[in-house]
């Protein structure tokens, strides 16, 4: 081994240190290839390892009552606030993102934790008598098991954080399966768990390759949940495995998000929504602004602000090399379908420019596909029922934008978006007390807030008849 390579960091299991079966894991930098760490690589034995020492300590964390389990996990919040820069810097250079989205990313994500340590101590059984105060229901809440999380790389903590944190908090025990592109920020949040003092075997992580761990985790017999960040593709394929044993599921899957600017929106903070979510995170986000939906009215003033701003937009870093081709095709299928392409070029091989499409419709695949990279496509519309048509048009269904004055307008355009989220006049979409999910192709359950918590727990009637 080279004497200037990075230490191994080894997998978690059980609070200790594991090797791993596989050769281990080198992660480098997507700005300069630099090698940023060596991680253990799990195999299918110590994948059911994992899932044995988070079974094995569901016994015991299911049982620790709310309020300490929330002051236990309260503890491991706080511990996370203290490495909040080391975290930060390791999801910088491993993902490339800029060190202040990094910082933003980390700073929310231990939002997350601290709230549902909150949650934890609210969680109740409820009571309806009958004849008597012994006779009756009781609805008792329990967690339902040994949770898989597997979380892709462009968020690394937060994806993590928003399973984690509410399967804690509900009482269940976890084996973390990180993206083998951008493993190192997740180790740390299981490293300090431990250090926190959370018992042996609540949270694991076992990293390495992603299909191979997450089949074994997948098809385990002892893992209860899985609850997966990612693509629809890999999505259909977990839940192949998942649904013939009678897995519970949350799938957070892709968006194809639109911006509805209503005529009488401010267009400053229409444009200031697309600029952010539109090419946020180099376009690597679920959440991100891809079409913007004008109608005459507004189609000229916003092109003239919009284009000042996308000026300014400097060119960012993709993590992956197919994230870098799926931003050229995309480039390319919008030209051969008569759309015009300002900016998209990549630099040094690396650095990907913003690009804005105008002219795209229905047919090319930025209207219809995903792109997650930093394009963002501009259609008009005659009128607000076209715009609201063209925004339900795709299978997608996560996070839609609305920007306008009219209050009745914008309530009323709203309810008519068929997405999980609707952000209205503004672009920050996630907070910790509030739902985030996809309706149709963008997924299957829920994330964060009440529902969120509710997603770990499953429900005992106990019917008390004398």
């Amino acid at each position: 081994m080279n004497e200037s390579a990075p230490p191994l960091r080894p997998l978690i299991i059980d609070g200790v240190d594991a090797p791993g079966g596989l050769e281990p894991l080198e992660v480098t930098s997507p700005r300069d290839d630099r090698v940023l760490a060596r991680m253990a690589s799990a195999d299918a034995a110590d994948v059911d390892r994992a899932v044995t020492a988070a079974h094995r300590a569901l016994a015991g964390w299911s049982a620790t009552p709310p309020l300490e389990r929330a002051d236990l996990i309260r503890r491991y919040a706080l511990a996370l606030d203290d490495i909040a820069g080391d975290v930060a810097a390791a999801v910088a250079d491993e993902v490339g993102k800029p060190l202040a989205e990094a910082q933003a990313e980390v700073a929310r994500a231990f939002e997350v934790a601290h709230h549902f340590a909150g949650e934890a101590a609210r969680i109740w059984s409820h009571h309806l008598p009958a004849d008597s105060i012994v006779t009756g229901s009781t609805v008792r809440p329990e967690p339902v098991g040994v949770v898989a999380a597997i979380t892709p790389w462009n968020f690394p903590v937060a994806l993590v954080m928003w399973k984690l944190a509410p399967a804690l908090a509900a009482g269940c025990t976890v084996v973390v399966k990180p993206a083998q592109e951008a493993p190192l920020a997740a180790w740390m949040l299981v490293d300090a768990a431990r250090t926190a003092g959370l018992p042996p075997g609540v949270v694991n992580i076992v990293t390495g390759d992603g299909p191979s761990i997450g089949e074994a985790l997948a098809t385990h017999p002892r893992v209860a949940k899985v609850a997966f960040t990612g693509s629809r593709r890999v999505a259909e394929t977990i839940a192949s495995w998942a649904a013939p044993r009678l897995k519970h599921l949350s799938l957070e899957l892709g968006g194809h998000g639109a911006l509805v600017v209503l005529d009488d929106a401010d267009l400053d903070v229409a444009v200031d929504v697309a600029a952010v979510q539109g090419y946020v995170n180099t376009g690597q986000a679920c959440y991100a602004v891809n079409r913007v939906l004008l109608t005459p009215r507004t189609h000229d003033a916003f092109m003239e602000r919009f284009r000042e701003r996308f000026a300014q937009i400097p060119a960012g870093v993709m993590t992956t090399d197919r994230g870098r081709d799926r931003h050229v095709a995309f480039l390319e299928d919008a030209r051969a379908h008569g759309a015009t392409v300002e900016g998209g070029q990549i630099t040094d091989g690396r650095f990907v420019h913003p690009a804005l499409v105008t002219g795209a419709g229905p047919g090319s695949r930025i209207a219809d596909d995903e792109p997650f990279t930093p394009i963002v496509a501009i259609m008009e519309l005659p009128d607000r029922a076209a715009q609201v048509a063209e925004a339900n048009r795709p299978d997608f269904g996560l996070v839609n934008y609305l920007c306008g004055t009219d209050h009745r307008a914008v309530m009323e355009t709203a309810a008519r978006l068929r997405s999980g989220t609707v952000a209205v006049n503004g672009w920050r979409v996630v907070v910790p007390h509030a739902p985030y999910g996809g309706w149709r192709g963008s997924g299957l359950g829920t994330e964060l807030g009440r529902p969120g918590l509710r997603a770990f727990l499953r429900y005992q009637h106990l019917r008390v008849l004398g």
